[in-house]
């Protein structure tokens, strides 16, 4: 019996690595078709399109091998393999795609015309909207799987990071705002670092702030990328949706670390005479 659930998840993977290659394929036809349109827009100069394909590149091998290393994980909790990838994760895998993309744009040589900044502020945008998609799509086809919810997350991080780094180096965010990108890697590195001094890591709370706040984020900075706004909007909206951000890891921060919630030390009782 153990032979045979051993051969069909093996069946199972080679199923998933063939059909992660075909996508691996399209994103790479996809990418040189896109890199080709901004080199025939004068916006952008031929060297730094070749730059804006080899970030593309790197990046989207990176999303591309960090899935082929978990496909072990398309499945629901306790169930065996699915053998296909599910809508749902399809979906979130062409959000990484689009994510590289925007993240290429950090090599780019900002002209001093704007209409540049529709391209990644676009892509951006669309990435932020079909994270709204993945996730219904997943529930409403039964494939919730552990697969597609860690690529959620993981992509949910990543597409801050380069959207914000995409901005501070355009100039239209203050250099500052990197750490809103950085903040989810940072936390995940001190709870690492607390497991391997042998320190408790707490479990969070579950909290309905932390997704509104991450959406509020993706829409600002979907926003802030564009031409619609002034230096004035961006700076005070980094301000109030970047802080906040900050903030909420901060307060998550205490949760895990022990310092506030049901397990936190509780002060010591003074007898009273």
């Amino acid at each position: 019996m153990f032979e045979s659930n051993r051969v069909r998840r093996e069946s199972a993977l080679a199923s998933l690595r063939r059909r992660l290659g075909g996508f691996a394929g399209v994103a790479a036809l996809s990418t040189l078709f896109v890199g080709g349109v901004l080199s025939t827009t004068r916006a952008v100069a031929t060297t730094t399109v070749g730059r804006w394909f080899c970030v593309a590149a790197v990046v989207l091998a990176l999303e591309l091998g960090w899935t082929a290393r978990h496909l072990g994980r398309n499945r629901r909790t306790g169930e065996a393999l699915f053998t296909r990838l599910g809508a749902g994760t399809l979906v979130t895998l062409g959000r990484g795609v689009l994510l590289a993309w925007v993240a290429a744009f950090v090599v780019v040589d900002w002209p001093t015309s704007t209409a540049l900044l529709w391209i990644p502020a676009v892509l951006y945008g669309t990435a932020a909207v079909l994270d709204a998609v993945d996730g219904a799509l997943a529930r409403r086809t039964d494939r919730v799987t552990e697969l597609g919810a860690s690529l959620d997350l993981e992509y949910d991080a990543l597409g801050v990071l380069v959207a914000c780094s995409v901005g501070v180096v355009a100039g239209l965010l203050p250099v500052w705002y990197l750490s809103v990108g950085l903040a989810r890697y940072a936390f995940g590195l001190g709870r690492y670092l607390r497991r391997r001094r042998g320190a408790p890591v707490h479990d969070l709370p579950p909290r309905v702030s932390r997704r509104l706040l991450a959406g509020l984020q993706m829409a600002f900075l979907a926003v802030a990328l564009s031409p619609l706004v002034g230096p004035a909007v961006r700076t005070t909206g980094a301000t109030v949706f970047g802080g906040a951000l900050l903030l909420g890891f901060a307060r998550d921060w205490l949760y895990v670390s022990g310092r506030v919630g049901d397990d936190a030390p509780k002060p010591a009782e003074h007898a009273v005479d």
